[in-house]
């Protein structure tokens, strides 16, 4: 089960879910191993979300849209998006850099992960 990763064994358990952790209370990855512990069906499903979002993002890319830029899919439910230009590209760029950030800290927790043998939420409880 996909999302029982986000619980506690404890709770994961009375919820009648496997835990996805291991006994180090790791993460699957590709460093730490246990990919195979989730379903197929979930893959399908991401790769399948991934795809739909793709798509769609082309064609409104094709659309000939002045509004169109590459990564706007007119979704901002919250109206959180800057209507001044400045704002607008400060927001882009924030979006970038943020972006980008996230993916070094989630690879930096993968390898630490996988060089201590110790889940990062047990080595560095203070964040979590």
């Amino acid at each position: 089960w996909p999302l029982s990763e986000v619980f506690d064994k404890k709770i994961a358990s009375a919820l009648n879910l496997a835990p996805v952790l291991d006994a180090n209370d790791r993460a699957p990855s590709l460093l730490n191993g246990g990919l195979g512990k989730i379903s197929p069906l979930y893959w399908v499903g991401c790769l399948g979300l991934a795809a739909a979002i793709d798509v769609y993002g082309i064609s409104r890319s094709k659309s000939n849209d002045p509004e169109y830029f590459p990564g706007n899919f007119g979704f901002d439910p919250l109206g959180a998006y800057p209507k001044g230009e400045s704002g607008k590209e400060w927001m882009q760029l924030a979006e970038i850099k943020n972006g980008r950030l996230a993916m070094i800290a989630v690879t930096a927790f993968a390898v630490q992960e996988a060089v201590s043998n110790v889940g990062v939420v047990d080595e560095t409880p203070f964040f979590f």
